[in-house]
């Protein structure tokens, strides 16, 4: 009995002094951010420009200790985006439900008690989850723009503002669409209504989960690109709204979003293109970023080639007597994506100011990508003069969404960054061949049959995540292939013929 109760205080005391401490280090520049992903001593969970936050065994004299026993009894730290002068009516509201580690003019760094976490008013919050964060890297160089292309100038002339009204009349409807309310179902359900009313774009509602709870799904559009199918630009916005009052409308926050994710789609699925695209919508944002952080970690784990993610989130408010302009959010880490963009600005629209901001008021889904490895910007209507409204019952077009030329303008330029960086194919067939051959069954594990409506022999190709041909065969009508070797992951199924077509195939041995 001794003995035993020796070795239960020594796993006790070896459990302590292996025990991590939650720390915050301030980030000098990019060098040192590039510094710290390469110590041993610590694992970062979370970064941007200005600190890092993260697990370690031992203090050193540049860490500030938040926590000790990092995430022993909570699933997540928040970052919870409120000025000083606002800050003791939230600890106030919730000082039942949390205890505030840190706090700076701008930002409380916090650790949920016993409940669920609110934003504060106005700035949102941001989810610290026990895993490993990783710096963007830029997987090709974003091209040099010196001229207008008469075929991208083409499909700006076409975005419509009385599509972009029509989409945020229509979900501003919603009384509300808090993360995992019927609203917020309804509202995500017809999102993807909106994307299967193209022909080309195959859609799916991506589920996920916080702290137990099931959420409005993600929606998820997918248009396959022709020559470079495994290479992905990714535009994307949030679904849901938020209130304290629980009316919430969300018109500027985000149905804005929402319906130039919405326009863009409508005319690139007209044309196909070299690299596939994808549009989401996410849910849970203004609750910790979490549909999208889902989304971003699982391309992640699946080696997805995301070249590059544009946010859009608030673009309805112009600030009176203000001239049209954008103000462009990013890490100094996607500092080659932010050039881009304001590079195809300069071109397009050369009178428009376009200014990159160190945003430390607030935050969006653009975040999730960043930590995640990926690169991704996030134009943003204004930085000091965003709606006021936002967060509550005025969030309605006219006080809070009262420019659609501003909405037209982000959407123009979302979409010109879009089909620039995906490359028109001017060879490929119509999009009308996307559903000549059919997978089964998808996800699939052993074994994949192949069905192709057209009489002929096609060639086909799968290939992994990463650009490699893992497969190549031919088929005629249907033919069922042996995939017990391949790796579970996402793949891209190419047939080639008198009918290309190009299909996700998800992998799960």
């Amino acid at each position: 009995m001794k003995k035993t109760f020796l070795l239960l205080l020594a796993l006790c005391m070896t459990s302590v002094m292996f025990a991590e401490n939650f720390v915050m280090i301030k980030v000098k520049n990019q060098q040192n951010l590039q510094e710290l992903f390469n110590r041993q001593d610590i694992n970062i969970h979370y970064y941007n420009d200005n600190f890092v936050l993260a697990s370690a065994e031992n203090m050193s004299d540049d860490m500030i200790l938040l926590d000790e026993n990092s995430f022993a009894s909570n699933e997540n730290y928040f970052i919870i985006y409120c000025n000083k002068d606002e800050q003791s009516n939230y600890v106030s509201r919730e000082k039942n439900n949390a205890e505030i580690l840190y706090s700076n003019s701008d930002i409380m760094i916090v650790k949920p008690l016993n409940t669920e976490l609110k934003p504060a008013k106005n700035d949102g919050m941001v989810a610290i989850s026990n895993k490993t964060a990783k710096l963007p890297i830029a997987t090709r160089d974003f091209p040099t723009v010196t001229e207008e292309d008469e075929f991208i100038k083409g499909l700006m002339e076409q975005v419509s503002i009385d599509n972009l009204t029509a989409s945020v009349e229509y979900l501003q409807s919603y009384e509300s669409r808090y993360y995992n309310s019927d609203y917020a179902y309804e509202a995500a359900n017809w999102i993807q209504e909106q994307f299967d009313n193209t022909s080309i774009l195959e859609t799916e509602q991506f589920p996920f989960t916080y702290q137990g709870n099931q959420c409005a799904p993600n929606i998820i559009a997918t248009q396959w690109g022709t020559k470079y199918p495994d290479e992905f630009i990714v535009c994307g916005s949030h679904l849901d709204s938020y209130s304290y009052s629980g009316v919430c409308p969300g018109a500027d926050d985000n149905a804005t979003g929402v319906a130039t994710v919405i326009e863009t789609a409508r005319i690139l699925s007209q044309h196909n293109f070299e690299r596939s695209i994808i549009f989401c919508a996410f849910g849970a944002e203004e609750i910790g970023l979490i549909g999208s952080d889902a989304y971003a970690e699982y391309c992640a784990d699946m080696g997805m080639n995301i070249v590059a993610y544009f946010n859009n989130d608030m673009n309805g408010y112009l600030n009176p007597g203000d001239d049209i302009h954008i103000d462009l959010i990013y890490p100094n880490a996607v500092e080659t994506l932010g050039n881009y963009y304001m590079n195809v600005a300069n071109v397009y629209f050369p009178e428009m100011q376009v200014r990159h901001v160190n945003f430390t008021a607030g935050d969006s889904d653009h975040t999730s990508f960043n930590q995640n490895g990926f690169m991704g910007i996030f134009p943003f209507e204004d930085y000091e003069n965003y709606s006021p409204y936002i967060h509550g019952a005025n969030d309605l077009i006219g006080p809070s969404v009262n420019s659609f030329e501003m909405s037209q303008r982000f959407t123009q330029m979302n979409l010109a960054c879009i089909a620039t960086l995906a490359g028109l194919d001017t060879e490929s067939v119509s999009e009308n061949m996307i559903n000549t051959v059919e997978l089964f069954p998808n996800p699939a594990n052993n074994q994949l049959t192949l069905t192709n409506i057209y009489e002929g022999i096609s060639e086909v190709q799968i290939i992994n995540s990463v650009g490699q041909i893992v497969k190549e065969f031919s088929f005629e009508s249907t033919t069922t292939i042996d995939i017990s070797d391949l790796n579970s992951g996402v793949y891209v199924v190419k047939v080639l013929g008198d009918n290309n077509v190009t299909k996700k195939l998800v992998v799960n041995n």
